[in-house]
């Protein structure tokens, strides 16, 4: 191997290591996670969707204003909250729609959290989800919700066409 060459692969493989190992933090996830949470204690269907700020920051931009701050503006904050609340929608199996309360939001870290609650219906046997969040704005966005406090937790994905998904308990 010449000197040339071998000075090259020394220098690609010198930036290759300086690179942080976790650079996709850089760029958009286009993914979210929600919990729906069967509280025993209150009795309440608690559900806490949580977003990567980034991602948050260029929906807000395409969603609603191109100078949209989701950092610093409590009026973009409760846009982006109230987003959220119409494309999260719960009911039962029968198809009794669960009406959601929104809760609150916040700006924790690196994510942005949005919560709603619900009375819990009695002898429910299961639910039906529907999280179309961010999923009109990027079709390959991709919301994973964890069912919590009813036996095992479930997990549904919501991607490509998937609309209503069902957890049955």
């Amino acid at each position: 191997m010449t000197k040339g060459l071998l000075s090259l692969l020394t220098a690609i493989v010198l930036v290759m290591c300086a690179m942080p190992a976790d650079i996709a933090h850089a760029h958009q996830q286009k993914a979210a996670e929600t919990t729906v949470l069967f509280n025993k204690n209150s009795g309440l269907l608690e559900v806490m969707h949580r977003f990567y700020l980034h991602d948050t920051e260029h929906a807000v931009q395409a969603l609603f204003d191109k100078h949209a701050d989701i950092l610093d503006s409590q009026e973009t904050q409760q846009q982006f909250a109230d987003y959220v609340a119409t494309q999260f929608l719960a009911s039962t199996l029968n198809d009794q729609a669960l009406p959601l309360n929104n809760v609150g939001f916040e700006v924790e870290g690196k994510f942005f959290w949005v919560y709603q609650e619900a009375k819990q219906p009695k002898d429910l046997k299961g639910i039906k989800l529907f999280n179309g969040a961010l999923r009109d704005l990027w079709p390959m966005q991709i919301n994973m919700v964890n069912i919590e406090g009813k036996g095992d937790v479930r997990t549904l994905y919501f991607s490509d066409n998937k609309d209503w998904l069902i957890a049955n308990f």
